[in-house]
């Protein structure tokens, strides 16, 4: 029983013979990868700065997620100085404070009162999962994070037209 032709010839470099190993996936993952480390980071400094101010769950705790968002929404993707208009920078920030607060709200109604057993071992107090910002943050973080930098880290519809792919301008008639 056949299911099609065999493809003996599968390379996982460019076909243009640059030396790009993996070259399919370099841009995908790395924009992945760069928003999980993005989102992280932001999510854990926020996260340890809550914990340390002793901000657990409840109005503050969504307050603190919704920071972690918006954050990371203006800080993934393409830079703000590169953006078509301040707009766009604006309303990834809106947005990542409604996604940051509705990532938390979700944790707290799925994990509820899961407790972690390695949290201890961190200096964390044993306290539910979701009331400790210094875990959640980062995870919530790299969650948006990734989502940002993979929608919004291509270049512009106006950077991939090419100077020479111009339409010619009509000739006046002879």
């Amino acid at each position: 029983m056949s299911f099609g032709s065999r493809n003996d010839d599968l390379s996982l470099t460019s076909p243009a013979g640059l030396g790009a190993v993996f070259a399919c996936y370099s841009s995908f993952m790395g924009r992945v990868l760069l928003g999980l480390l993005k989102g992280g980071v932001v999510g854990a400094l926020i996260g340890a700065g809550a914990f340390k101010l002793g901000i657990g769950g409840g109005f503050l705790g969504t307050v603190t997620y919704a920071i972690v968002g918006g954050l990371t929404g203006i800080l993934c993707g393409r830079p703000f100085w590169r953006q078509d208009t301040v707009w766009t920078t604006a309303l990834k920030g809106i947005f990542g404070a409604v996604v940051g607060g509705a990532l938390y709200w979700g944790a707290g109604k799925l994990f509820g009162g899961v407790h972690v057993a390695f949290a201890a071992k961190l200096g964390v107090p044993d306290r539910p999962f979701v009331e400790l910002p210094v875990l959640m943050g980062p995870l919530i973080g790299a969650a948006w994070g990734a989502f940002v930098e993979l929608d919004d880290g291509g270049s512009s519809a106006a950077a991939k037209t090419k100077p020479g792919s111009a339409k010619p301008t009509k000739t006046p008639p002879k």
